[in-house]
C-alpha cells in the first residue's frame, strides 16, 4: 500500500508537470503572449509543478524523485508532442532508442536489492 501511495503522488506530479509543459508550449506560440489566457494558466500551473515534486521528495529523496519524475516527464512530454502536437517527423531511431532506455532506467531504479 505504501508503494501505491508513492506511485499515486508520482503520477500526480508527472501529470501536473506535463500539463505545465503543454501549456507553456501553446503559450509560447501565441502572438499575444502577455495577454493570452494561456499566460494566466501558465502562472497557475507552474507553482503546482514544484509543489507536487516537493510532495514526492520526502518519500524517495531528491535523487530518486528527480530520476523518476524527470524521466517520466521526458517520456510523457515526448508522447504528448507526438500524439497531440503531431510531431512524428521529429522522432528518429536514436530518439526512440533513447525513450526505451529512459523507461528501462525507471524500471531499474525500482529494483530492490
Amino acid at each position: 500500500m505504501k508503494n501505491l501511495n508513492v506511485w499515486f503522488l508520482i503520477a500526480i506530479a508527472v501529470a501536473v508537470a506535463v500539463a505545465g509543459n503543454s501549456v507553456a508550449s501553446i503559450w509560447a506560440n501565441k502572438e499575444d503572449k502577455w495577454t493570452s489566457p494561456w499566460f494566466f494558466l501558465l502562472l497557475l500551473v507552474s507553482p503546482l509543478v514544484f509543489i507536487t515534486f516537493g510532495l514526492v521528495t520526502p518519500k524517495l529523496g531528491l535523487a530518486g524523485t528527480s530520476g523518476v519524475i524527470d524521466t517520466l516527464l521526458t517520456v510523457s512530454t515526448i508522447v504528448i508532442g507526438l500524439f497531440f502536437f503531431g510531431e512524428w517527423s521529429t522522432l528518429t531511431l536514436y530518439k526512440g532508442l533513447g525513450l526505451l532506455l529512459c523507461v528501462s532506467g525507471i524500471i531499474l531504479m525500482h529494483v530492490e536489492k
